[in-house]
């Protein structure tokens, strides 16, 4: 795939082949640089998804002063962004004295563990794997695990239902990177019905 990724450059000026962000974790290797995604022109594909999202959190980061936030929180995700939203959790809390983010890995039993992206993470499984977890003031999911428009998961257990077994309100984490360091602040709007469809609409399956 890179001797065809090269060519295709050094034709075309553009990388054209891209594996998507599922490949580099199951190879154990950091997804590649932003320049490499060539303006994200397949980020409906699942391509560079991870990496815009570390970027933004980063840009986002850079911008913020060290400070107290005494809290603690929890976030869900899948395997597939589970490293990178674990980094950024740790460097907020790095960044704030008194915050922790509790990062959860969910497995995906529903659908099977093959499965690693959030967008197919059902009620029931965050239920069974984070009942006995500790999980802090708030639990942050992203807006992705819901149907779109709806605060329902794909197995039709409400949003209510699952902060109602795990005794926890649930906060709804939009897209992107900004949208991540607000809601870990608690300075975001929990209401999925909130959420910028347009925003959105590139990153339902496959974000963090």
């Amino acid at each position: 795939m890179r001797s065809g990724r090269r060519k295709s450059t050094q034709n075309t000026g553009i990388h054209f082949i891209h594996a998507g962000d599922e490949w580099y974790l199951l190879a154990e290797e950091e997804v590649p640089e932003e320049e490499r995604y060539d303006g994200y022109l397949q980020l409906e594909n699942g391509v560079g998804m991870l990496r815009l999202l570390f970027n933004e959190f980063e840009e986002g980061y850079a911008k913020l002063e060290s400070g107290e936030h005494q809290e603690e929180i929890s976030l869900a995700t899948a395997k597939l962004a589970y490293p990178y939203l674990e980094r950024m959790a740790k460097k907020m809390e790095e960044k704030y004295e008194g915050l922790k983010v509790h990062t959860y890995c969910i497995r995906n039993d529903f659908f099977g563990e093959r499965i690693t992206v959030s967008g197919l993470i059902t009620g029931q499984d965050l239920m069974k794997q984070l009942k006995d977890q500790p999980l802090g003031s708030r639990l942050l999911i992203p807006c992705n695990m819901l149907k779109m428009d709806e605060d329902i998961f794909l197995d039709d257990f409400t949003l209510k239902e699952v902060s109602d077994t795990l005794q926890v309100p649930i906060d709804i984490v939009k897209s992107s990177g900004q949208d991540l360091i607000d809601a870990i602040l608690g300075v975001a709007g929990p209401n999925p019905t909130d959420i910028d469809e347009n925003q959105m609409k590139d990153r339902r399956i496959t974000t963090a």
